[in-house]
């Protein structure tokens, strides 16, 4: 609970308590046989009262229900309840009467009616001066511990989302120096652009790679750059790349579907006209469709086969949790992705 918050509540609180015991002294009055002073009752009773809830609030609570003594807790609460009462009884009864011939209760016969008088204080004391504090400090504790619980879940999602995030980009890199290293070794005229798509695409990684979202746009271009520095590496390559939709105030996650087409490029066939890659990305209103279709290259063996779909898998749990679909299919000869995906728009 904020500071402030919980000090309207105590000032809520202690409004309505001298409400209380003022309303509570008018009727008792009517009763006695000496008619007190009631300003010396009053304020004798919000001293006492605050003194009494404060020790429960400030003391007892946080000793004794943080460290689990709870009987302990619990047997506390009755001896500060008899101490009110006795407190009560010798400054109102006692020494008010000495002093300046005023009482609050003025009973005739305390050894008579001295039981009502104790049960009467010990129930006061209880249901409007310890059960109302035990409340405010069991409420204010408990919102405390469930925004430090939310604050460290949102530090722990942020803390995976940016290791999920970090690990993509060398992963990319590594791919694409082997690429541009091996046009270079065979002399390719594409060794330059290549290196140009590089550029570009590294600039992409530092500049929005750690962003929470950008523009739809952005990563589409991201896509395109990866797969035409693939195509210049082997000019065979059978790809077909459909793109419809709107993307134009759209805004994604970045590097979450490059992931998929990095793994044709790495475990799939990307040479058989009879069996194209097949990519397709359509936008209808605020859903995304990415779908990913390639032959499985058998002879391919990667050790660390999988990490990247994985990788994109946590982040989708983490960065759209409840809002995407994804469908991973491999019947043995095609492997197929398909995400469904919810993206912000502006």
């Amino acid at each position: 609970m904020k500071k402030k918050v919980l000090l309207w509540v105590h000032i809520i609180y202690w409004l309505y308590t001298m409400f209380f015991v003022e309303f509570l002294s008018k009727l008792a009055y009517k009763n006695q046989l000496v008619r007190p002073d009631p300003n010396a009752i009053f304020f004798s009773n919000i001293i006492l009262f605050a003194a009494v809830f404060y020790l429960s609030y400030c003391i007892l609570l946080p000793v004794f229900f943080r460290k689990r003594k709870f009987i302990t807790l619990v047997g506390s609460w009755f001896v500060l309840s008899g101490l009110f009462v006795g407190t009560r009884f010798l400054v109102q009864e006692y020494l008010f009467l000495k002093w300046w011939g005023i009482c609050n209760y003025c009973y005739e016969d305390y050894s008579v009616q001295g039981g009502a008088y104790i049960f009467g204080n010990a129930m006061l004391c209880f249901s409007h001066i310890i059960l109302p504090g035990a409340i405010i400090w069991f409420v204010d504790n408990w919102l405390k511990s469930e925004h430090q619980r939310l604050r460290l879940q949102e530090e722990k999602v942020a803390a995976e989302k940016a290791f999920l995030q970090s690990q993509v980009s060398p992963h990319f890199l590594f791919n694409c120096l082997n690429n541009i290293y091996s046009m270079v070794y065979h002399q390719s005229e594409n060794s330059l652009p290549a290196i140009q798509k590089l550029s570009g695409m590294m600039r992409y990684v530092i500049a929005d790679g750690s962003a929470e979202e950008i523009p739809l746009n952005n990563e589409i271009n991201y896509l395109q750059d990866y797969i035409e520095l693939q195509q210049y590496r082997s000019r065979n390559t059978a790809l077909r790349f459909e793109l419809s939709g709107g993307t134009s105030g759209k805004y994604i996650a970045p590097l979450i579907l490059i992931s998929f087409v990095e793994n044709v490029f790495k475990h799939g066939v990307v040479t058989d006209p009879a069996h194209p890659v097949y990519i397709q990305l359509k936008t209808t209103g605020s859903q995304l469709s990415f779908t990913v279709r390639n032959k499985i290259n058998r002879h391919t063996k990667d050790p660390v086969s999988g990490i990247g779909l994985r990788n994109v898998q946590n982040r989708l749990a983490l960065q759209y949790a409840g809002q995407h679909k994804l469908e991973i299919n491999d019947d043995g000869n095609i492997f197929a992705v398909h995400l469904m995906l919810t993206l912000k728009t502006n």
